[in-house]
């Protein structure tokens, strides 16, 4: 199983340096483009998206993680840090959990 990003170009630059081959996107149609280029490679199993750009496609990713086992979505912070209003994983885990971690 493969993985595959999507996102601006330092996050892409930094996958590839672990071998993670990616697409840079900065608009809703580049990001369509590469979500359907690693949907089109059967070895992917978990794309990774940058919060930014998937905020800009956000009812079509969730219609993707909907009807679809694979691949996995998996949203990840930008070079400037995780958007305003999402939650930290921290406070997430302490909600789901009840403790405090």
């Amino acid at each position: 199983m493969k993985y595959f990003v999507i996102g601006d170009s330092d996050t892409v630059l930094g996958f590839s340096y672990a071998s993670v081959e990616g697409r840079v996107a900065a608009t809703r149609d580049e990001t369509f483009a590469a979500l359907e280029e690693a949907r089109g490679k059967h070895d992917v199993g978990v794309v990774i998206v940058t919060e930014e750009i998937a905020a800009k496609v956000k009812d079509e990713l969730d219609e993707i993680r909907l009807s679809q086992v694979r691949p996995l979505i998996v949203e990840i912070p930008g070079p400037k840090g995780p958007l305003p209003d999402r939650r930290s994983l921290l406070s997430i885990i302490t909600e789901a959990v009840g403790i405090r971690v």
